[in-house]
């Protein structure tokens, strides 16, 4: 069994003016002898087994703040702030890393176990963006007009060849045109997005990179209670910020050319994309540079993307009635949850994740995967209640 221990908890509440009240916290938790899914070598006809493999270290800092901001006999109004910040390190690992995931289709190895890792970190391919993550000596070949390799309007590096732009695929009917000597050995087409490579025995098998973290960087929640005479509202407004989402529903739809981006209708013949552009990919032992979002569904960073969130959570009117036929103190409320959400993530809600598919982190909060996952729902509710004297 792992072992917990906690170092003394630090925190203080303090109160300014006899009215306003701060609270802050911080906690750390040491995890001894974590149970981890441990791949065993396949002479013990096995693929893994569970063990006393590592060590974790979980920090938290959280934080409040109370403000009455009216307090009268006929109107009251308060606010709350609250803050919460969680990091989740790998201390130690008795064994070897490895990638571990869930049993869903592609996801598998997702996640990276190794000392010094922060848990939840996804890991999968890297579309180039920048001049410097190309090899030498094409990335002193990049860059501006008249370089073979640019970035386009989507902000990916591509290679367009000499004295050429990325908006002359179609104007100079080059979208099949081929570099066959490319960097890292293999041939790029025209146009198409450039997978970092480097792994592998021959150096052409696309790397893996660093893409995200499912947990998010931080959490507020700012609740507000209003009241005049009978009538009261509450509103809880709920965020998350920094974490990310494999986007997977996103990800398929690449395969059978059913995404929005997709869709080349109102492009003009500078931007619009060749087929293969979101499509086709490179086999996973390299060799040939097709490109294509799609990647074999493989984690990557064009569908492991931001999800931070700020959602109206809540929000309640109530209005007190008061005794009916002289009996109670009767109150009617109206009640709507997941009212409303700002986010920049393309998929139906941010807030996501696969509870359990037989993967070594058990979690949806660290399973960031949504994979045609049903959205939080909308809900609207009548609540009728009373209290008896």
């Amino acid at each position: 069994m792992p072992a917990t221990s906690c170092s003394p908890g630090r925190g203080a509440d303090v109160e300014i003016l006899n009215r306003y009240g701060v609270n802050v916290s911080y906690a750390r938790a040491n995890i001894d002898r974590q149970i981890l899914r441990a791949p065993v070598s396949a002479s013990t006809g096995f693929t893994d087994q569970w063990r006393n493999a590592g060590a974790l270290r979980n920090t938290t800092w959280e934080a409040s703040l109370n403000l009455p901001l009216i307090q009268r006999r006929d109107v009251s109004w308060s606010v709350r702030f609250i803050y919460d910040r969680t990091r989740s390190m790998i201390t130690r690992l008795d064994i070897p890393e490895y990638f571990d995931g869930t049993n869903l289709q592609g996801t598998g190895t997702m996640f990276k176990i190794a000392a010094g890792e922060r848990l939840g970190t996804f890991y999968g391919h890297k579309f180039l963006t920048s001049c410097s993550e190309l090899p030498a000596p094409f990335n002193t070949d990049c860059g501006g007009a008249g370089a073979s390799f640019q970035r386009n309007d989507e902000g990916w590096l591509v290679w367009v060849g000499t004295r050429n732009s990325w908006r002359d695929g179609i104007t100079k009917n080059l979208w099949e045109t081929q570099l066959p000597s490319g960097p890292w050995g293999v041939t790029l087409n025209w146009g198409m997005p450039i997978l970092l490579r480097g792994s592998g025995s021959d150096g052409k098998s696309p790397a893996l990179a660093a893409l995200g973290n499912a947990l998010p960087d931080f959490h507020f929640a700012v609740s507000q209670d209003f009241s005049w005479r009978r009538l009261s509202v509450y509103a809880l407004v709920d965020a998350s910020i920094g974490q990310d989402v494999w986007n997977q529903g996103f990800h398929w739809a690449h395969l059978d050319f059913l995404s929005k981006d997709v869709d080349q209708v109102g492009k003009s013949v500078e931007t619009a994309k060749p087929i293969g552009y979101y499509w086709r990919t490179s086999p996973a032992d390299g060799f040939t540079g097709l490109g294509g979002f799609y990647d074999q569904l493989q984690p990557n960073n064009y569908t492991v993307e931001d999800a931070s969130y700020a959602k109206l959570r809540e929000l309640t009117v109530s209005y007190r009635v008061g005794p009916v036929g002289g009996i109670g103190d009767w109150q009617v409320s109206l009640i709507g949850r997941n009212l409303f959400t700002i986010t920049g993530y393309r998929g139906f809600d941010p807030e996501v994740g696969i509870a359990y598919t037989g993967g070594g982190l058990g979690s949806a909060a660290l399973n960031a995967v949504d994979a045609f996952t049903f959205p939080n729902l909308r809900t609207f509710s009548v609540a009728v209640s009373t209290s008896f004297k």
